[in-house]
């Protein structure tokens, strides 16, 4: 049915983009936050770009009828760039997976006091159940675990927002200055270029699984979700700075609620991680299985008896490199896509 495809469509997207640094606060504070209240109009912009961009990924998809990210990337560069985009995807979804495994072990350890090694694990199994059922379960899985995500979410931010009295607002504007971003516009459009492109990838692996009617819709909602997402916690984190120069601001910010809100915000960047790596992970696998060499079970299995012991690095050095990467690719690849959408 049209709106299943919708809702599936635009969890995905918000699953796919909604990892551990924004669920966080870290990326909000980082991109935006920073640059006081006109931060919250770089929300609203960045929310615009995400929609715009996620429909014309889904239409020129559509159109080119490709189900893989190999076959998007030679429509889009030629075969001969295509495929130098497509070895680097590869490489930063994989990178991205670990960073997701492993600050779940860090979560595990840090916040719950289990053992490291038991939250990895955990997670992989909850990786390797959705990646089971292949597209359906990654559709399945985002369905079930985003509007948990938002409830909880909007419901902490909301609350930290009505119910607890503000910080010292006269620093809002205190933060360092970022070594490159010196506007709140550049700043916008350079988290949307870092976010989107792990989006573009997991759209174009899941093929045929959503090119029917409702899903560009799904994309348009998808944008907006995670403008809202955004803006909430935005939202939360300015009226806080006292918070900013820690690490996951949004858990402190649930910690002045109770320690329940805050148990329950730590689930919500559990999930966070899971939604993420799921993506990730269904785009490699079937990366793999489309080039011929391996089936889709023994490639899923052999990806996750890689993917345990790299997951014992440390996470926040794994982001300072994935995070980047992605950004400078997204680059090059959504003034194409908006190039090749405006020409069709």
């Amino acid at each position: 049915m049209q709106w299943k495809t919708t809702f599936q469509v635009a969890a995905t997207y918000v699953g796919a983009v909604m990892g551990a640094g924004f669920a966080s606060g870290q990326e909000i504070q980082q991109f935006f936050v920073r640059f006081g209240h006109w931060g919250l109009v770089g929300i609203v912009l960045s929310s615009i770009l995400f929609s715009l961009i996620g429909w014309g990924t889904l239409d020129l998809q559509e159109r080119w009828k490709v189900s893989s990210y190999n076959e998007f990337f030679n429509h889009l560069f030629g075969f001969k760039f295509g495929r130098w985009a497509d070895r680097l995807v590869s490489i930063l979804l994989f990178v991205g997976m670990v960073a997701m495994i492993s600050g779940s072990g860090a979560l595990f350890n840090e916040y719950f006091g289990f053992s490291r090694w038991l939250g990895i694990s955990l997670t992989c199994f909850v990786i390797a159940l959705a990646l089971w059922y292949r597209g359906e379960g990654v559709l399945w899985i985002n369905s079930v675990l985003i509007p948990v995500k938002f409830i909880f979410c909007f419901g902490i931010t909301a609350a930290s927002i009505f119910l607890i009295s503000a910080g010292d607002n006269e620093h809002v504007t205190s933060m360092m200055p970022h070594p490159i971003i010196k506007n709140w516009i550049l700043s916008a459009v350079l988290y949307v270029s870092l976010n989107a492109t792990l989006a573009m990838v997991v759209f174009a692996s899941l093929g045929r699984e959503i090119q029917k009617k409702g899903a560009r819709l799904g994309a348009l909602l998808g944008g907006v979700a995670l403008g809202l997402f955004a803006f909430a916690i935005g939202t939360s984190l300015l009226r806080f700075p006292d918070i900013w120069v820690l690490e996951i601001p949004m858990v402190a910010i649930a910690g002045k609620l109770g320690e329940w809100p805050a148990f329950f915000y730590v689930v919500v960047l559990w999930l966070a991680m899971i939604t993420a790596a799921v993506g990730n992970g269904f785009s490699l696998v079937s990366r793999v299985v489309d080039s011929g060499k391996l089936s889709y079970g023994p490639t899923t299995l052999g990806l996750l008896v890689i993917l345990l012991p790299l997951s014992g690095v440390k996470f926040s050095q794994i982001v300072q490199l994935v995070y980047p990467l992605f950004g400078y690719l997204g680059l090059v690849l959504i003034p194409t896509i908006l190039y090749y959408w405006r020409r069709s």
